[in-house]
This record gives structure tokens, sequence and C-alpha cells, in this order.
């Protein structure tokens, strides 16, 4: 038996697309096989990198909070003036370039520890690039495969449309991350997410999602 991954509807072995809606009808035992083949998806939260507004750039993690999404920077998306005049300053440069990366992973550390200890809902006002997000809000989400000439977000996109038509940007360099928001979100936006990717197990890898 067979059903389609859109609607639901229930159709036979040798049925390849839904009438109602053409999107492809799957076996449900390979679905599972599918899924099981998948990176884990495991707690309520998902790191991704934030890249619109430009204004908020940088990686987050973002909490799954009853009717709310939790944004919390874990690191700017901004270079400082120093990091950006480095290769144009020689030795020197290099030696201020290796300074602050070095910084800013030690930042990073210190802020993933508390992230793991803490409340995010108290973590929301120590950054103003923290924010909230209500699923009210949301008017449209879609987690899609990467763009063609991608260079960081290798594991794909997540994208909301939200209140006027403001949008927020996000990408995934690791497809468990890219797994565990499909995991966390589906269940929550339910219509509103439209997830346009699937496993490809031999390839270990999302992959845009085939339609007949």
């Amino acid at each position: 038996m067979k059903s389609c991954e859109y609607c639901g509807k229930q159709y036979a072995d040798d049925v390849v697309a839904c009438p109602v809606d053409g999107q492809p009808v799957i076996n449900q035992e390979e679905k599972q096989e599918k899924i099981a083949a998948q990176p884990e998806a495991t707690g309520t939260a998902f790191n991704v990198k934030l890249v619109s507004p430009i204004s908020a750039a940088g990686k987050y993690r973002i909490f799954v909070e009853r009717s709310d999404l939790l944004f919390i920077q874990i690191e700017g998306g901004s270079r400082s003036i120093l990091e950006a005049a480095a290769p144009f300053i020689g030795p020197v440069g290099n030696l201020i370039s290796l300074t602050l990366w070095l910084f800013t992973k030690r930042k990073t550390k210190a802020k993933l520890q508390r992230l793991e200890e803490g409340d995010p809902e108290e973590l929301l006002r120590e950054s103003e690039n923290n924010f909230k997000l209500n699923l009210a809000e949301i008017r449209d989400a879609t987690i899609e495969a990467p763009a063609f000439f991608q260079t960081s977000g290798k594991a794909g996109r997540l994208n909301f449309s939200v209140r006027h038509g403001e949008k927020i940007k996000c990408e995934f360099d690791d497809a468990t991350e890219m797994n565990k928001a499909i995991h966390l979100l589906v269940p929550l936006l339910n219509s509103t997410l439209k997830v346009s990717v699937e496993w490809n197990g031999e390839n270990r890898r999302f992959e845009k999602k085939k339609t007949i």
C-alpha cells in the first residue's frame, strides 16, 4: 500500500502519483527505511546560519519553546575592521587574524556551554540580535536543498516569511541539524511548512524532492 506524502491518501502499489495533487506516492515501509537511515534527530533545538536580515547575520541556535521559536546568536556574522584589514598588513596581519579567530572560538565555546546549561528565555535579553518568533507570525516556511552555486549552507536552506512579508533566511551546513529542524518544525507548522527535500541514503545528504 502506498500513500501520498502531501495529502496522505492511500493508493494501490502500482500508482506512482497522487491524482488529487500530483505529488509522488510512496510505500510506507520504504519511507520508514529512509527515515531510519537519516542522521539522528534529537533534542528541542537546532543550529543554523542566519544570512538575512544582514543586520542580524550570524550562527544561531533555534530553540522550540511551546508556540515560539527562540533565536539565540552563537557567533556574529560581521568581521571587525582589524580582521578585515589583516590580509593587507602582512605577517602581523596574519597574527592578528589568528588571534581574533582563537578569541572568537573561545567565546563561541563559552556561549555554547551556557546554552546547554541556561534557560533560552533568559538568554534572549543578553543580545539585541536574539529574538523570539511566535508560530502565529509565520505566514509560510520552506526547507529546501542548497542553491546550485553554494559555498556555505551546503546541507540546505530554511526560509520564513513573517508579518508583513518580512523574510528570515537561514542555511544549514550540517545534514544532522537540517534533519533536527525537519523533525521539530513539521508537526508544529503543519501546512505552513513546505519540505521540498528528501534524504538520499546513498549520497548521505538531503536532495531536492523528485516530482512526477
